[in-house]
């Protein structure tokens, strides 16, 4: 693990709570010049701590009413049955999130879908037939009460 002191800390909070700030505005945030402030936020990101900006999107005014959380179970667990599971879920649009787990199921995948139509013909057209697909098991998401990406620093 590369090594932070505080100064990167409050860098990376304030970078995560307003990831449009620009160097200067994290730097008067931080009690931090501008040059220096620059120079650890490039660190931090030619290391691998910061790995890129995003929008995070309201998805409901866009017509993304539902969230289903599948649980997948395959039929084998090779190497190759794995990866070429993975490389067919990730091309799904509509797939947010892909997990590998320990237990009953192999993968948890959470996908946004506009209704219940749209989760229907995504699971016909497109979640079945993964590769080496075995068990599916949905379940719809009522609420979100806690959604972030942050990280407690």
């Amino acid at each position: 693990m590369h090594q932070i002191d505080e100064v990167d800390r409050r860098i990376l909070r304030v970078m995560q709570a307003d990831g449009t700030l620009s160097v200067t505005e994290i730097a008067d945030r931080i009690g931090l010049s501008q040059s220096p402030c620059s120079r650890r936020v490039s660190r931090l990101t030619e290391s691998g701590i910061i790995l890129g900006k995003t929008v995070v999107l309201d998805r409901k005014k866009l017509g993304f009413n539902a969230i289903i959380l599948v649980r997948i179970k395959l039929t084998s667990h090779g190497r190759k049955s794995f990866e070429k599971f993975q490389q067919a879920v990730l091309r799904i649009p509509e797939v947010q999130v892909v997990q590998l787990m320990l237990g009953d199921y192999d993968f948890n995948v959470r996908v946004v879908v506009r209704d219940m139509d749209h989760f229907h013909a995504l699971l016909r057209d497109q979640l079945v037939l993964l590769p080496g697909v075995e068990e599916l098991q949905s379940s719809v998401l009522l609420d979100e009460l806690k959604y972030t990406t942050q990280l407690p620093l």
